[in-house]
């Protein structure tokens, strides 16, 4: 792989991308070429055909990598969170706003992919903290990310790497939040 397309198909997987796929994939990757004044770049994506058939869409965040969107499309229907690669579907939660599940057995995979790029572009719209709490007992350290927008906190995993904590780090008993993402200056978000 090496970056220049959106979603590329990581050249290591097992499985073929079937015709849905493949024309789900394609519509996506026009509309992610608008995405530029988001903050996100093809570097920044990776696609994998997955059994089923199904094909899972990856797209890091360069604020908060390895933490980004994730998108999981099979035959009409696909679910898109926040997450990393260890918190895939957990916590899920069909009512917050940094997730979608979109079932239409009447949709084309284009319309699928429209409806998935109007999501990615409003969570790339979104304005994303991270958090840090320092425990007073044992001064252990624990960080969220959080959206300004609706102070929804995203599952993250205890092995997530996220980033050192721009500024100073909480003392114990005390919890700061960063800035990590603004809304983008070009959105009507």
């Amino acid at each position: 792989m090496n970056g220049e397309i959106w979603f590329e198909i990581d050249p290591g997987g097992r499985f073929p991308l079937d015709g849905y796929s493949r024309r789900f994939l394609a519509e996506l990757r026009r509309a992610a070429l608008g995405w530029g004044p988001l903050g996100v770049i093809a570097f920044d994506s990776w696609a994998l055909a997955l059994a089923g058939p199904s094909v899972l869409a990856v797209l890091t965040v360069p604020e908060a990598d390895p933490f980004g969107l994730q998108l999981r499309m099979a035959h009409r229907e696909f679910g898109g969170y926040w997450g990393d690669d260890c918190s895939i579907w957990e916590n899920y939660a069909p009512g917050a706003p940094g997730y979608i599940n979109v079932q239409d057995p009447e949709a084309s995979p284009e319309e699928m992919a429209d409806r998935a790029a109007d999501w990615i572009t409003t969570q790339l719209s979104r304005p994303l903290l991270l958090e840090e709490h320092r425990s007073s007992a044992l001064g252990l350290r624990r960080r969220t990310w959080v959206f300004a927008d609706t102070g929804e906190r995203l599952p993250c995993c205890r092995t997530c790497h996220k980033p050192p904590f721009p500024g100073d780090e909480p003392r114990r008993g005390q919890t700061l939040v960063a800035q990590m993402r603004d809304v983008a200056p070009s959105s009507a978000w």
